[in-house]
């Protein structure tokens, strides 16, 4: 696969990320309780993950110690990441939520350097810190105000964003090793009974007869795109790019969810809301460009 095909993976996962904030919303609290929806998405997802690996690759993980980092990595990018995001959204508003979120390109960048020692180069941080920039802008249009959330709530995404950076360190030496598809059926396999447990009375207590249509319609968008197609993109292009170069993408999440407001909504398009744009494109660019210079994998 080549670089542009890794980026192409990664838009797309942008796209369905930042779609994820407004749809989840329309089922929680309301009718399912954050803990029950992230048991329907990880059940879901290890079936579909196990369907792909049977009747695919069938590859089998040869090293056993590579259970104990697959089940890191259930951990912090399927289970307690999962549950945390979820509870805090649910006591916090999507604006806050993604707000707290792109602060993960900072945290993985930092822990890539630490733990896989990947370089960090003064153009990696200047096109993470111009995206930045532009992603707070692009938030910023809809009105940052933390006091309209739950200061428990946005704490909770905090914590989930820090969870998700390891997550994409942990996988990144395990998808060098071992094809996607494997990756990600053992990670959410793994993740399966953790969740199942922690969940187990929220699910139970859920009248599942009551939810309407259009609600598991956004329930289906959650399972299959959030937490199967998403999270396989990813693992796809994080085998030709590095944990950093993915994580920027997030920044990609506020300027989908404007462009659907734009569309749904029928707002107007802003000269600001172009700039921000134009200020993720140019991040995405010079974390991108040095690939061609130095002929690195980032």
């Amino acid at each position: 696969m080549s670089k542009v095909q890794a980026h192409l993976f990664l838009v797309a996962a942008s796209m369905i990320y930042g779609c994820n904030f407004v749809i989840s919303k329309l089922a929680m609290p309301q009718y399912i309780t954050p803990y029950a929806f992230i048991f329907l998405r990880i059940i879901g997802a290890a079936v579909l993950f196990t369907l792909l690996h049977t009747f695919t690759v069938k590859e089998k993980i040869e090293d056993k110690k590579d259970y104990k980092r697959l089940f890191l990595a259930a951990v912090f990018g399927a289970c307690v990441n999962q549950l945390l995001f979820f509870e805090g959204l649910a006591q916090t508003s999507p604006i806050n939520a993604s707000v707290i979120v792109v602060t993960s390109p900072v945290i993985v960048l930092t822990l890539s350097f630490i733990f896989l020692k990947e370089k960090v180069t003064p153009l990696k941080i200047i096109g993470i810190s111009i995206g930045f920039i532009g992603a707070i802008l692009m938030i910023g249009l809809n009105g940052i105000a933390f006091h309209s959330g739950s200061v428990k709530g946005d704490i909770m995404v905090l914590v989930n964003a820090i969870l998700y950076s390891v997550y994409l360190v942990i996988s990144k030496p395990l998808l060098a090793k071992y094809h996607p598809f494997t990756v990600m059926k053992w990670i959410f396999i793994l993740a399966v009974p953790m969740v199942t447990a922690a969940t187990w009375q929220d699910v139970i207590a859920v009248d599942w007869k009551a939810i309407p249509l259009p609600i598991w319609e956004a329930i289906a968008y959650v399972v299959i795109c959030t937490s199967f197609l998403a999270y396989l993109f990813y693992a796809i292009a994080m085998r030709v790019l590095n944990a950093s170069t993915a994580s920027f993408y997030i920044y990609f999440q506020p300027l989908v969810a404007t462009i659907v407001a734009i569309i749904v909504f029928d707002e107007s398009l802003k000269t600001v809301q172009v700039m921000a744009a134009a200020l993720i494109f140019t991040g995405v660019y010079l974390v991108s460009i040095k690939k061609k210079q130095k002929k690195s994998t980032n």
